[in-house]
């Protein structure tokens, strides 16, 4: 409610409250006065029957009572009664009923009035011959009271529609004069055109009220004042804009302006699409254990300039590379309209600066980073873009090793292969397979040493009804978020177990995530499993790892394998020749072979002195007592690299 109203009810309600309270002395005034006047006649009317009776020829009863029958007859009395002087009562007469008259019952309770009533001595002489008594008639005073107060509450309702009326009209009145004097003001307090507050302060000189004036030259005060600090506040939202925007540490946006920048890309109709690069410290938390906090928050800004330099370098536009800090550990480039060589090539240089910014531990290892990218396009949905960016980021992270995770949309355009949703559906999913026997191993063949070897991987049917099968490689890295990873290994374990009891000739090899080796009593319950299984099914099944397994946990890897060992189950090391390091400790392992690729080989050849360090690799596999298997076409390699592999009898399969 506005000020002006408020002022004006409460003036029409002090004037209401003085109406009524005058209405009510004034009736209750007429109501005392009609009591007195009424009481007054009433005694003079008994005092002159009195003496009339006590005339010496009106002694005769039946002139009293033509006498006092005359007087009754008037009307003003509801009874006259005439007594002897020992109280027998001579003449009575009384009205039957009494008269109702016009005033309501209410009225008569709220403001009665008094029945009066008088009595005088009736004499002969000096002698007493009676007494008469008298009770006037009120009927005749309610009324007049009534009506006078009818007459009064209609002026007083008269009086409120008036002054409503008048209210109503000046509240219009009052409000068009102080839109005029004011409000015009106020408003051009908002422009930033100073010709137009001066037109306004020109044409509003004078105030219609005094009482204004002063308001009006506070008001073109405080416009002179806002003028002079509006680019001190302009500045200092800027700021707090910035702040809210950008990590505090690096400088980087931060997670909103991200999401919102990414979201524009999407629902542009004009936007070609584009490239998500995402990279995690996955050992931030011990870097932070170690480092002192700022030389901590020194080495993220260090690396962050780093990275900045290179996507100046590679956009042809300030605005189509972005790098943002989603979160402590978390950090991605957002590449508008970039074809996917120049990304894949922007991200090489990228993971090269990674590497070489790594952090090393006490142990001798260094900070691991997970690697994930996809795409967008518009018209996607954000919830979509980022589930996918998501799942790749936790096949990195399941993966342990330092390649990128590529999930893109033309990748996930099988249903199969789309993000079941939040982690939530996702272990619902996983928990409803493990209950309902879900699981099954997906089987590859692969020829080595003129033998059939099987290569297992677990695969889960995420719907009762439907043929919806999903890969390892699908729901192993959610599992190994949410801590499923081990039950679903174990299940994959027994299935394998199973599948070497109904093949007694075959050879099985089956792929264990590092995250269930390193749960409590795993082991153990693997250990159970061989046990029931014998070694004539254990001896034929072969455990893979990848390198980095070593290397990030090796206590728990070195357990693992001598368990294996016991069982006669092979254990066989992925990528390793990416780790040379690995090769030292391969009988700490009890490693049985060596599996890697052609294109690793390229890779590694292709270096300077690679050819030497892939001796040494040989070299020291061949001293281990552990076999190498090379996969792929060996026509590939060089000549020199072929003739070195076949030296020690190696071959691609």
């Amino acid at each position: 409610m506005s000020l002006l109203k408020q002022l004006l009810l409460s003036v029409s309600l002090a004037i209401l409250i003085i109406l009524g309270g005058t209405l009510w002395l004034s009736v209750d005034s007429a109501r005392s006065y009609l009591n007195t006047q009424l009481q007054a006649q009433t005694d003079s009317a008994a005092t002159s029957l009195a003496l009339t009776l006590s005339q010496p020829s009106n002694q005769d009863p039946v002139t009293q009572e033509l006498i006092i029958m005359a007087q009754f007859d008037s009307g003003q009395f509801s009874r006259i009664a005439l007594h002897d002087p020992a109280g027998v009562s001579l003449l009575n007469r009384q009205t039957e009923g009494g008269s109702k008259g016009d005033a309501p019952q209410w009225f008569t309770r709220l403001l009665p009035v008094l029945v009066a009533e008088s009595a005088a001595q009736v004499s002969d002489g000096w002698r007493q011959v009676g007494q008469v008594y008298l009770q006037a008639d009120a009927t005749y005073a309610r009324d007049t009271l009534w009506h006078s107060f009818t007459r009064l509450v209609a002026w007083v309702l008269g009086a409120g529609v008036v002054w409503a009326v008048f209210v109503l009209f000046l509240i219009r009145w009052l409000r068009r004069m102080l839109h005029d004097d004011v409000t015009l003001q106020l408003k051009a307090l908002t422009h930033h055109d100073p010709s137009s507050v001066q037109s306004t302060h020109k044409s509003h000189k004078k105030s219609t009220f005094s009482e204004l004036s002063e308001v009006t030259q506070a008001i073109a005060s405080a416009r002179e004042s806002i003028l002079l600090t509006t680019e001190e506040q302009h500045a200092k939202i800027e700021s707090l804009e910035i702040e809210l925007n950008q990590d505090a540490v690096t400088g980087l946006v931060n997670r909103k302006y991200f999401v919102n920048e990414l979201r524009r890309q999407l629902e542009n109709a004009q936007s070609k699409g584009g490239w998500l690069f995402l990279f995690r410290q996955r050992d931030l938390a011990e870097i932070n254990r170690i480092m002192a906090r700022s030389n901590v928050d020194e080495w993220l800004r260090s690396l962050s300039e780093q990275l900045q330099v290179v996507l100046q370098r590679y956009g042809s536009e300030p605005s189509q590379f972005t790098l943002a800090r989603l979160n402590g550990s978390d950090f991605v480039i957002l590449g508008t309209d970039v074809e996917a060589a120049v990304m894949q090539q922007l991200v090489k240089e990228v993971q090269t600066i990674l590497r070489q910014q790594r952090i090393q531990f006490s142990n001798g290892a260094f900070c691991r980073w997970a690697m994930a990218q996809t795409d967008f396009k518009s018209g996607q949905f954000l919830a979509h873009v980022l589930g996918r960016l998501d799942q790749a980021l936790m096949r990195a992270e399941s993966a342990g090793h330092n390649l990128v995770e590529q999930l893109t949309s033309d990748q996930v355009a099988d249903s199969a292969d789309q993000p079941k949703g939040g982690e939530t559906q996702w272990r619902a999913i996983i928990q409803e397979g493990l209950i309902h026997n879900r699981f099954s191993l997906h089987l590859q063949t692969t020829a080595f040493k003129q033998q059939l070897w099987h290569e297992a991987t677990l695969q889960l049917q995420s719907t009762p009804t439907q043929n919806d099968l999903l890969l390892g490689y699908q729901f192993m890295p959610v599992a190994t978020r949410l801590g499923l990873s081990g039950v679903c290994d174990l299940r994959a374990f027994e299935l394998a177990l199973d599948w070497l009891a109904k093949h007694p000739s075959e050879r099985l090899i089956m792929r264990v995530s590092l995250s269930s080796i390193t749960q409590d009593s795993f082991s153990e319950q693997v250990a159970k499993q061989f046990a029931i299984a014998g070694l004539e099914n254990t001896r034929r099944l072969y455990i893979e790892l990848d390198a980095y397994s070593l290397v990030s946990e090796p206590v728990a890897v070195s357990s693992f394998g001598v368990m294996l060992n016991e069982y006669h189950v092979k254990l066989g090391v992925r990528r390793a020749l990416s780790l040379p390091r690995v090769l030292l400790d391969l009988t700490i392992y009890k490693a049985a072979y060596l599996r890697t690729q052609v294109s690793e080989l390229l890779e590694i050849t292709q270096k300077t002195g690679g050819n030497i360090m892939l001796r040494s690799a040989l070299d020291i596999a061949k001293q281990a007592g552990v076999t190498f298997v090379l996969l792929g076409n060996s026509a590939e390699l060089s000549a020199t690299t072929r003739q070195m592999l076949q030296e020690y009898g190696i071959g691609a399969e």
